[in-house]
């Protein structure tokens, strides 16, 4: 378990490093927030979860805290470049 867990946390390091890089090519809040993508998130995220027989509404509960948490970053950054 503690193998698995620190894999997660690896791979949420390399996440924020893409965000981190993304957040740069964005233009407005609007691109940082970008909803639709979002709402596309996690319905694909629903499916993932659906395949290897998780609990939707814990899928759903953590990539909300990511999301969540990386667009407060880009947003961030947004404004630092602004």
């Amino acid at each position: 378990i503690d193998c698995i867990d620190y894999r997660i946390i690896e791979l949420l390091a390399q996440r924020a490093e893409y965000v981190e890089q993304a957040a740069h090519y964005k233009s407005s809040l609007e691109e940082v927030k970008a909803e639709q993508r979002v709402i596309n998130m996690f319905e694909q995220r629903n499916e993932w979860a659906s395949s290897f027989n998780m609990d939707a509404k814990l899928i759903e509960s953590i990539f909300q805290s990511i999301i969540n948490h990386f667009i407060n970053k880009e947003t961030e950054i947004f404004h630092e470049q602004s």
